[in-house]
């Protein structure tokens, strides 16, 4: 099984954004060690608990300091955004560092609907999603859908090799556009743990076009991961994830990740045990050797040797130590 990480930067109790962007590149650095395969950085917008805004920025950040792991953006946003800016950022990524840009894209807002339509304020039409992939493919090769006004127009600079592009999924739907253009397909079970995302990867394989970008399809499958050296460990580790979960979607977010000593004392309300409840399936947690398990079992129903883990852990060292305890654990 291959090993990734995506990252949201985040922010610990008592630490500042500085700290998590420093944090961040030290854990792509021991990734790359450790011998995981990509290191990918998420957008999101107004939540303070997370530092990772603009994936672009951050993953020049990571990629100056690393110097094999692939660098992507699990990922950028790509309805906040003019296709051709966002392919021109990611050809000048693949030109800084070569062979090592994967240029991850969603169709989420990112954020509540006021910080969408600060984004997006100056579009009076939104252009169709398909549309917006097809437009930011054509830029990244040169070559546009016949009829299509931007014929001849290239993203610079020219690059030997084109950035990865994956086709990042949440519900399935976008499986399909995955598949007939022939890019990578990223299903996010840490938001839908349901069938569906199985599923997707299916249909997704069976309608794969070969393309310029890939020969045959490619699946990752992305998910919560906590790990702790005992089981008491990692259960207190799950408890501080759901707390941060649980805030975070109900608005009422913690400005920071909560500490194992906040969420200790944290006393639950039956809405919040509900909400927890609800969100059980979109953690894998426990020891090293539990947890992998657990992912090999995950990534064969979705049918990939690629696993993706969010360590949404609070401290620096707890998430160092799930590094190396799976990445022992794999080679074990």
């Amino acid at each position: 099984m291959r090993l990734s990480l995506l990252d949201y930067a985040p922010v610990d109790e008592g630490e500042t954004p500085t700290d998590a962007f420093g944090a961040s590149l030290r854990l792509a650095q021991l990734a790359e060690q450790e011998g995981f395969h990509r290191y990918w950085v998420s957008e999101h917008h107004g939540i303070s608990a997370t530092a990772s805004n603009s994936p672009e920025i951050l993953m020049a950040h990571v990629a100056s300091g690393t110097s094999r792991i692939r660098v992507g953006s699990g990922g950028v946003l790509l309805p906040n955004y003019s296709s051709l800016k966002i392919a021109e950022n990611y050809q000048l990524l693949e030109a800084l560092f070569p062979g090592r840009i994967d240029l991850g894209f969603g169709r989420a807002p990112g954020g509540d609907q006021r910080i969408s339509g600060a984004l997006n304020d100056e579009k009076a039409r939104p252009l169709p999603y398909p549309q917006k992939v097809s437009d930011l493919l054509g830029f990244v090769t040169g070559s546009h859908p016949a009829g299509s006004h931007y014929a001849g127009l290239q993203a610079r600079p020219e690059t030997p090799t084109p950035p990865q592009p994956f086709v990042l999924g949440a519900s399935g739907s976008t499986a399909q556009i995955a598949a007939e253009a022939g890019l990578g397909f990223t299903f996010a079970h840490f938001i839908n743990p349901t069938r569906r995302g199985a599923d997707a990867s299916k249909v997704y394989r069976e309608a794969f076009r070969p393309s310029h970008f890939a020969a045959r399809p490619q699946v990752i499958v992305a998910v919560f991961v906590a790990v702790g050296d005992t089981e008491e460990e990692a259960a207190a580790y799950a408890d501080a994830f759901h707390l941060w979960l649980t805030h975070a979607e109900s608005h009422t977010q913690f400005d920071r990740v909560p500490s194992l000593e906040t969420s200790a004392a944290h006393v639950w309300t039956p809405e919040q045990l509900a909400t927890r409840a609800r969100n059980e399936g979109r953690l894998i947690s426990g020891t090293a050797a539990q947890v992998l398990t657990q992912l090999r079992t995950l990534g064969e129903a979705y049918g990939t040797n690629e696993v993706m883990i969010n360590l949404m852990m609070p401290g620096e060292a707890a998430r160092t130590n799930a590094v190396k305890a799976l990445s022992a654990a794999l080679r074990a």
